[in-house]
Formats: C-alpha cells, structure tokens, sequence
C-alpha cells in the first residue's frame, strides 16, 4: 500500500528537489515522508485494528486463558455465561475503546489520507 502510494507521487516533485541541490536523504526526508504522513496514518489505524481484533491465532497458540487477548476472554465468558447479555455489551464496549480511542487520534490524517487517495486517478 505505501510503495504503490509513494510510486504514485509525481516525479516532478524529486526532479525540482533535485534541481534545487537536494540530496537523496534530504528529498526523502522533507517531501517524501510529508507525504506520506496520511497513507501512514491510515496503514497505522488498520494494522492496529486488525492486530487487536486477532481472534484465531491467540486462540490456537494461547494454552493458558489468562493470557488471552480480550477477544477470545469475551468469546469464552460469552460461551459460559447465561443468557443474560448486558455484562457482555459492556464489556464489548470496553474491548472497543482502545480502537476507538486510536481512530480519534488519528482521524484527521486517516481521513486526509483516504480523500487523497480517492482523489488521485
């Protein structure tokens, strides 16, 4: 996703970095990385979340269930709790915090981020 983003940038941008004496780690460093602070921080939100939302690997590997990750202690209280759902959505609640709280952080260079690249043909 960054090297088609980064391939993506028009080479006329290095070539007047270039014409104005700019060395390769200087280029890269005040017109690359610039760049690319939105497409980071939307590859950043979706890796987290996909990382926190890990299910099956924890699962599989996972011998003891004190060690487990929030989503598979929700599955298993889930499993052997009653029928009585409210603690459950409050602790689903609680698992989706951290992921909300990353969003809100990031928000304004995600969404930066998927305007530009909805823009570009």
């Amino acid at each position: 996703m960054m090297r088609q983003f980064i391939r993506g940038m028009p080479d006329e941008l290095i070539e007047a970095a270039r014409l104005d004496g700019a060395s390769d780690w200087k280029i890269y460093r005040h017109i690359i990385l610039p760049l690319c602070a939105p497409m980071s921080a939307a590859l950043g939100i979706i890796s987290f979340t996909w990382r926190w939302n890990d299910y099956l690997w924890p699962l599989i590997v996972v011998n003891n269930q004190d060690k487990f990750t929030y989503n598979c202690r929700w599955q298993t209280w889930w499993e052997l709790t009653p029928s009585n759902g409210e603690p459950l959505l409050a602790y689903a609640i609680l698992v989706l915090i951290p992921v909300l709280i990353v969003f809100l952080l990031f928000q304004r260079l995600f969404l930066k981020g998927q305007v530009g690249a909805a823009v570009k043909g």
